[in-house]
């Protein structure tokens, strides 16, 4: 089974970026109506078939744009 991911932008409640990715077979999300103007499966489809499918995962990763980047360099020279 080969397996398709999507992944959401999103903020915490601290303010920081990160990314909330979603693994799930791509056969479900050829057959799943998209959203309009993105081309890609809605965050609660995705979110869902992460759960129904056994072999479907859900992870997240920290996310490196600019405000990030220095905001973590700020926090690392604070504490040093």
């Amino acid at each position: 089974m080969y397996m398709e991911w999507a992944r959401f932008h999103k903020t915490d409640e601290n303010g920081r970026h990160y990314f909330q990715t979603y693994s799930f077979p791509n056969t479900w999300a050829a057959a799943t109506p998209k959203e309009p103007g993105t081309r890609r499966i809605s965050e609660a489809a995705a979110f869902a078939y992460s759960i129904i499918c056994a072999a479907g995962w859900q992870w997240q990763t920290p996310c490196h744009c600019v405000e990030c980047t220095i905001a973590a360099k700020s926090a690392q020279h604070a504490t040093t």
